[in-house]
């Protein structure tokens, strides 16, 4: 796979350059499961950090500007949903990728009410989430 990249102009210049795109954080609970995919994500050309938790990822986010950030969710669980809402209210620029485990009726309203951007379910492929941070990443996620 082509590892992503942005191509963008120099303001006021004909210039065009390629620019690196911004790294992706992810949180999955099973910590197993987050180093293959961080590994996979990695191979894919995202540079990817982990969050061993919600409050992790919190904080990360509100250090760092992420591209996108990736969160395997319960849906169902309040804890969760409030943490997708404090990384929402962190990280408003950045794209928030939720794979829901286990997938719910609700899903797709859910992923609205917390400002998501994109659902998959646990039974998706890398090549589909690398397909969507490819197509995300080369754009500018609107916050208003």
């Amino acid at each position: 796979m082509i590892p992503p990249n942005r191509t963008v102009s120099n303001a006021g210049t004909d210039a065009w350059g390629l620019v690196d795109p911004l790294p992706t954080l992810l949180l999955d609970p099973d910590p197993d499961a987050a180093a293959m995919m961080a590994s996979q994500l990695r191979h894919a050309g995202f540079q990817t950090y982990i969050a061993a938790n919600g409050s992790f990822a919190v904080l990360a986010a509100r250090r760092t500007h992420f591209g996108a950030i990736v969160v395997v969710a319960d849906l169902a669980s309040t804890a969760m949903c409030n943490t997708l809402r404090a990384l929402r209210d962190a990280a408003p620029d950045s794209w928030l990728v939720l794979i829901a485990d286990p997938m719910i009726d609700r899903a797709d309203e859910i992923l609205h009410e917390l400002g998501g951007d994109a659902l998959f379910a646990a039974s998706f492929t890398m090549a589909d989430l690398t397909q969507r941070l490819n197509t995300l990443s080369n754009r500018r996620r609107s916050t208003s």
